[in-house]
């Protein structure tokens, strides 16, 4: 591949990186406790505008970076085709039937994204150095963790389908899973830390960043156990994260610290283009709610950045 196809590639890969970036923290993160923080609204509300905007731009992005990925033609051919229906086909399909997400059809694509984003987490694995695939290990766990609590939360609670293990079993795990996920990917982007003015000015902008995103949660219910039950369904049907009520304030310092690893990896693709493709991977899991369209942001999110480390390993990008 040549340096200028690398150029672009990185360049497309940044801005999914940005706009996924901005959706998880503007639109999953502060829409939902607008209505209960005291800071500004009209602030929050611009913050969550951006978001949502966000949304619709990785509808476009994502399939830009699944066609540039050097695939075997009929699979890139099916990833484009089921992805491109699953983001554009619910848009258009809400006008005319809002409820379509809960029709078979919708959940069928569903599941075949299901499996896709499977099949694409084992092509990222492949490419994984030893450290790397150690220190990001509890992060994938976390993806496929969360892909099972959708598929029980879907046949569980939409169609009082009987499974032997509940969606409740994983609460426990998955809290487990995202405190150590957010410790070995803030060491990953810590490995290898680029000393020099730009650098450190990146730091400190993604510290401000990431504690502004996890000060408002936590301010907010560390002395209100009611505020923790209800911002407890909010990281399940907005992140994907299942936990006790209780553990809502320390679920936002983690998330702090989530947001920054995943800014600094992306600082450090500046001096490494393999970071960049770190980061895709880190950034990505699909979220347990049964939500119309933006679900499958998720679901195509994680298939995206995936293939992009698989890239990376094809290319050799180090």
């Amino acid at each position: 591949m040549s340096e200028l196809n690398i150029k672009y590639y990185d360049t497309l890969l940044s801005i999914f990186l940005g706009f996924f970036i901005a959706q998880f923290a503007l639109r999953q993160f502060l829409q939902p406790i607008i209505p209960f923080t005291p800071a500004p609204a009209n602030v929050l509300n611009t913050m969550g505008l951006a978001g949502t905007f966000s949304v619709a731009a990785l509808s476009v992005i994502i399939p830009f970076l699944i066609y540039e990925f050097k695939v075997p033609i009929p699979l890139k051919t099916l990833y484009l085709i089921v992805i491109i229906t699953a983001l554009w086909g619910g848009v258009l399909l809400s006008y005319i039937y809002p409820s379509y997400y809960l029709t078979w059809p919708w959940i069928i694509l569903s599941i075949i994204l299901w499996g896709l984003t499977i099949m694409s987490i084992i092509l990222a694995i492949t490419s994984l150095r030893a450290i790397e695939l150690t220190l990001l290990a509890p992060v994938i766990l976390l993806q496929l963790t969360s892909l099972v609590s959708y598929i029980l939360n879907l046949v569980t609670e939409y169609y009082l389908i009987p499974v032997m293990v509940p969606s409740t079993a994983l609460v426990y795990p998955t809290l487990l899973l995202i405190i150590i996920g957010a410790l070995t990917l803030t060491a990953l982007a810590l490995i290898e830390v680029k000393v020099n003015k730009w650098s450190i000015t990146g730091y400190v902008l993604a510290i401000i960043a990431s504690a502004s995103i996890s000060l408002p949660l936590y301010q907010l219910t560390v002395n209100s156990f009611f505020m923790q039950h209800i911002m407890d369904m909010v990281f399940a049907m907005g992140f994907g994260v299942l936990a006790p009520p209780a553990s809502v304030p320390l679920m936002s310092i983690i998330l702090g610290l989530y947001v920054f690893a995943v800014l600094a990896l992306i600082i450090n693709g500046a001096f490494h283009r393999r970071y960049l493709y770190l980061a895709a991977l880190a950034v990505t899991y699909v979220s347990t709610a049964l939500t119309p369209h933006v679900l499958s942001i998720y679901f195509a999110s994680v298939i995206a950045s995936s293939l992009a480390v698989n890239h990376m390993g094809r290319v050799k990008l180090t």
